[in-house]
């Protein structure tokens, strides 16, 4: 962690437009004001311990519409494992997004996942959530498939 300082001389200029920008582009931990009386008269003074480097903000991403992208066939199966997602996430009490993301679940369908190997292939799945999971989903995948003549 690193500690910034930022000083102003009372009264202190509106709206301190250097201090809300650095504030903005880092990750902060903590924040504390101080007014400090001197021979050179009073500042304010801003400490900010800040985590890391100074990070990009995020664009915001477009909504992907999965039922374009996917056959009727394939939107069905992301479907299912969208439900089952829910029915996972809604027993952990956490957010869907937080269990597998759309992304995911797209890619264990079009990547057409039929072993835990190949759920770990998918980007963000780690060892621990296909153990936790994995079984549930290939079921779910399976019971998705269309019959074979």
């Amino acid at each position: 962690m690193k500690f910034h300082l930022f000083q102003y001389p009372l009264p202190a200029p509106e709206p301190l437009e250097d201090v809300n920008a650095f504030l903005a582009s880092r990750r902060v931990a903590s924040v504390s004001h101080h007014i400090v009386h001197g021979a050179a008269g009073s500042m304010l003074v801003f400490v900010v311990q800040t985590v890391g480097e100074a990070v990009e903000k995020v664009a915001k991403q477009e909504k992907v519409d999965y039922r374009e992208l996917m056959t009727p066939e394939d939107f069905q199966r992301f479907s299912r494992l969208r439900d089952e997602r829910k029915k996972i996430a809604e027993a952990e009490g956490v957010p869907v997004y937080a269990v597998f993301t759309n992304a995911q679940l797209a890619q264990m369908v079009q990547g057409r996942c039929g072993t835990m190997a190949d759920l770990m292939a998918v980007d963000g799945i780690g060892k621990a959530r296909v153990e936790k999971h994995g079984e549930r989903l290939l079921a779910t995948l399976l019971a998705a498939e269309p019959a074979k003549p």
